[in-house]
């Protein structure tokens, strides 16, 4: 056991977070901004997770789509569940050349349920609440995704 944990110890994995100035590639990085619900909420989510800059030198693009599917269909044939993914296009790039950086797609899939109520209150909540938990998610998948890439370019 004492030989496994150091060969595993000395294999010369460093988690990308593991440096403090790991992060500081992000305040080069201005996010684009696109007018739609969708596209603030993932907005929200980078600027969370992320020290974004508006006057950074590269700028993030952001294109997402969101696709409904239902679910269940009850015998009175009412939906009480929708599976919701969103895939989000982005690209990085210098404000200036315009020359593109790092281009990728993610995505993130969830679901939710539907209230059966004569108001839809409920399952316009749920609704929502799905949509910025799928935001969160590719904001993670993203800035990991960057720092990955900034790493391969900038590794010894």
């Amino acid at each position: 056991i004492f030989f496994i944990s150091l060969v595993t110890a000395t294999c010369g994995f460093s988690p990308l977070y593991n440096e403090k100035d790991s992060m500081k590639i992000f305040k080069e990085i201005d996010i684009g901004k696109e007018e739609t619900p969708l596209a603030f909420l993932i907005q929200e989510a980078l600027l969370e997770k992320a020290p974004f800059k508006k006057s950074g030198k590269n700028l993030l693009e952001i294109k997402p789509s969101i696709k409904n599917s239902y679910g269940i269909i009850t015998t009175e044939n009412e939906i009480t569940r929708y599976s919701v993914t969103l895939d989000v296009e982005y690209s990085l790039y210098n404000k200036e050349t315009k020359e593109t950086s790092f281009k990728n797609r993610v995505s993130a899939t969830s679901d939710y349920s539907a209230a059966v109520t004569r108001t839809g209150f409920a399952t316009e909540i749920a609704r929502r609440d799905t949509y910025e938990r799928l935001a969160d998610t590719v904001a993670e998948k993203m800035i990991t995704e960057i720092l990955i890439n900034n790493q391969i370019i900038y590794s010894p």
